[in-house]
């Protein structure tokens, strides 16, 4: 640091009478060496930057000679022995500029050039070489200050401002250093009600502590702080009990509605249909009232099982084989099921073995023509005759019978005799070769 010209007379007097004056203030000399503490400076660990800057609602007191306030040993640097004595304003800004040249600008605060000069001006305020030098010292202090809050580096960053504040509480650095203080504790309140409000407390425990932690806080300002989370946080868990509580409720009549629905389809006997209002469809629907779906699951199912028995006994075997598909996907008893599945099967395959099947879906492999009577022949008479029959599972025919003829019974047997010696392929039903009647005309024409 470059030191200012002094144009006193006092150096050069003191040269004069040096010797005189040697013995005088050595012990003053001795005092101010004795107990020199080096000067360094400790740092705090860095604090998380502000994010952002957001009003100050903060209630910690602005800095000043009452708030930013720190304490350090009275110790004071050694100050070199030379030919010549100082003594009042002189010799403090000798001590102020060697702090100064050796960087003590006011950290340690005992032995800083701030000291110094703040005691000079304690005796003098209007002493315009000490107001100058402090002046230029601090604009070096200022970088220093911005670039800690930069790093978040609060803690260091506060220290050198409470000290700077004692001399000129309404510097910059001063300002700087609260406003960013007061800014980075409103966004992590800020941030800590926005958790709450979003249920993470823990969250915003973590930004009240944080924000707590940062130097020059108010402590009142962080009770009422808590008291008003408190209440926001019973505020949101109450809010939270009642819509649990609503949910409970439309849970529960959205339950028995569909207890109900699906049980007026099975006594309305819409068991498989129709589509989306039958009470296998009703009960398909996603949810999770699992104990009331076991219990419709079973009443459907014995439901099933009496519309399929009913079915297969008025012979409606199309209806009776969709029921008991239905029946067996909800899983019902395995040989219950199985035993009307075969009832089932033995229905289908008497009920298609007495279906009359015409010609056309038969595959005749043998066809004897029939004999025609002497009595029509002489008689020149023509005529037809209807007759049913029955495929065995061999292929041969039985149960010939006439059903109608033209004439009546003169081509009977005739018809009869033919068609018990044509033979089929066997017929095959739902995998089984089965026995099946079927029915022809034989036409009898002279030609």
């Amino acid at each position: 640091m470059t030191d200012v010209k002094d144009n006193s007379s006092l150096p050069l007097l003191f040269a004069i009478t040096g010797a005189i004056l040697l013995v005088a203030v050595g012990g003053w000399f001795f005092l101010e060496q004795q107990e020199s503490v080096p000067a360094t400076t400790q740092s705090s660990p860095p604090v998380e930057p502000p994010a952002s800057a957001i009003t100050n609602t903060v209630d910690a007191p602005l800095p000043g000679p009452q708030t930013l306030v720190e304490s350090e040993p009275e110790v004071e640097p050694v100050v070199e022995q030379t030919d010549t004595a100082l003594t009042g304003a002189d010799a403090e800004l000798r001590l102020a500029r060697l702090a100064a040249d050796a960087d003590i600008l006011v950290l340690p605060a005992e032995q800083s050039a701030l000291h110094y000069y703040g005691r000079i001006l304690d005796a003098d305020p209007g002493h315009a070489i000490a107001n100058a030098e402090l002046d230029t010292i601090l604009a070096s202090v200022a970088q220093t200050v911005t670039q800690h809050l930069d790093a978040g580096e609060f803690d260091d960053a506060y220290k050198i401002a409470a000290l700077v504040a004692k001399r000129r509480p309404e510097h910059s650095l001063v300002t700087e250093t609260q406003q960013t203080l007061d800014d980075y504790t409103e966004q992590l309140i800020g941030q800590a009600m926005q958790s709450v409000r979003d249920g993470d407390d823990d969250q915003a425990s973590r930004n009240i502590a944080t924000a707590e932690g940062l130097p020059g806080r108010n402590p009142d300002y962080f009770i009422a702080i808590r008291d008003s989370i408190s209440e926001m946080q019973e505020v949101r868990q109450a809010a939270d009990r009642d819509r649990a509580q609503r949910a409970r409720l439309a849970n529960s009549e959205a339950r028995a509605a569909w207890v109900a629905r699906i049980r007026a389809a099975i006594a309305q006997g819409k068991l498989i249909s129709p589509a989306g209002a039958s009470a296998r469809d009703l009960l398909a629907e996603r949810n999770s009232w699992s104990a009331e779906r076991n219990q419709l699951s079973a009443e459907l199912l014995t439901a099933l099982v009496d519309a399929a028995k009913s079915h297969i006994n008025a012979e409606r075997l199309d209806d009776a084989d969709a029921l008991l598909n239905a029946a067996m996907d909800l899983g019902g008893k395995a040989d219950e099921l199985n035993q009307l599945r075969n009832s089932l099967e033995r229905a289908f395959i008497e009920a298609k073995s007495n279906e009359l099947a015409p010609m056309s879906e038969l595959v005749q492999v043998k066809s004897v023509a029939p004999r025609y009577p002497r009595r029509a022949s002489r008689s020149n008479l023509s005529g037809w005759v209807d007759v049913i029959f029955t495929v065995t599972p061999s292929g041969a025919t039985s149960n010939v019978e006439v059903f109608r003829a033209e004439p009546e019974s003169l081509f009977d047997n005739a018809a009869i005799d033919a068609v018990s010696a044509w033979e089929f392929q066997p017929v095959e039903y739902r995998g089984q070769v089965i026995s099946q009647r079927a029915g022809a005309r034989l036409v009898f024409q002279i030609e």
